[in-house]
């Protein structure tokens, strides 16, 4: 089959996921950011769109296996089975000057018989220098709940409205968590066509960062019996302790960088502190709860704390109860 390239045209243009399912036709270079699981889904897309069945068809690069050269012969690679290929360059760290230009030169003058994908899961920015469109992988709330609703049909169940919004608050909105959650209450209600808010009630595990919410809307109500209970739920292992405490701590100290952050967006201070969006919209709603001297003063308790359990003065379970007893006696 013969090939006609054509250059570029300079017409760049910023999606969001639905917008681009939505499309009828794709160019043949892209470059997705943000979540993994959207990502995944959008190449599989693709991959259906252009009717690649083989997985010989598609290539893959990583940081350890990654090389413009390797990339541009890839692209160059003519399909095996059909007419066309795909080719995806996923979440690198970095990208040397010549082979930016090396890239950048390719994109202007690209094989139309093989879609290249750029993938940053990890808004690293490092494929900004490419003047290609961008797709945002991110749904809103609503998109969200209709998204969990159609997912969950794909795999042959229908979840009620009640069902979908608790699974999506236990998973923190996590795509990645909710799909093997989905999975698991398919496999688990295999007698019945509907999963139900029981199913999810039952089945689903909170993640430990909702129930960090969930303990900080305790303390900030002064709820003493409520506030232990919590704490109990995620205290185990002296591994998970630690893991517990530090989590307490990064949770403080996120808050009082949100306290202090008052000109910057939700999605500025997510970007900053390297978290998804939802959290900052979470811990927002968290910290207007607490004053910033406070803040100030758990944090300042916090630090002293972490100093006594690594010197042997205090154990982790003391340590844990201690901080829960100074946030809601101050």
């Amino acid at each position: 089959h013969p090939r006609v390239r054509r250059q570029r045209q300079m017409c760049i243009r910023d999606r969001n996921y639905i917008q681009f399912l939505s499309l009828k036709e794709y160019k043949n270079v892209y470059l997705f950011l943000g979540d993994s699981f959207l990502a995944q889904k959008s190449v599989e897309h693709i991959a259906n769109f252009l009717q690649i069945k083989s997985q010989y068809d598609i290539t893959k690069f990583d940081d350890e296996n990654y090389s413009s050269d390797a990339i541009i012969q890839s692209c160059e690679q003519l399909s095996f089975f059909q007419n066309k290929r795909m080719c995806v360059v996923k979440d690198l760290k970095s990208i040397s000057e010549t082979d930016r230009k090396k890239l950048q030169a390719y994109v202007l003058n690209s094989n139309p018989m093989t879609t290249l994908i750029f993938v940053d899961t990890q808004n690293s920015k490092v494929f900004d220098f490419l003047n290609i469109e961008k797709v945002e992988m991110k749904l809103n709330d609503y998109e969200l709940i209709s998204f969990v609703i159609n997912l969950c049909e794909s795999y042959g169940k229908k979840i009620s409205k009640q069902a979908s919004d608790t699974l999506i608050e236990y998973c923190a909105k996590d795509l990645n968590r909710i799909n093997l959650e989905l999975q698991k209450l398919v496999c688990y209600s295999n007698d019945k066509d509907e999963i139900l808010l029981q199913d999810v009630t039952n089945l689903t595990a909170q993640s430990d960062e909702v129930i960090i919410f969930d303990l900080l809307t305790h303390l900030a109500n002064k709820d003493t019996q409520l506030s232990l209970e919590t704490l109990c739920k995620l205290m185990g292992t002296p591994d998970k302790n630690s893991q517990l405490f530090n989590l307490i701590s990064v949770t403080f100290q996120r808050m009082f960088f949100c306290v202090a952050s008052k000109n910057s967006s939700d999605l500025q201070i997510a970007n900053t502190l390297m978290v998804k969006p939802y959290a900052i919209t979470k811990l927002q709603q968290q910290a207007k709860k607490f004053s910033a001297v406070k803040l100030k003063s758990i944090l300042y308790e916090l630090f002293e704390i972490e100093y006594f359990v690594k010197n042997g003065k205090m154990s982790l379970d003391n340590a844990l109860i201690y901080i829960i007893e100074f946030i809601l006696c101050n």
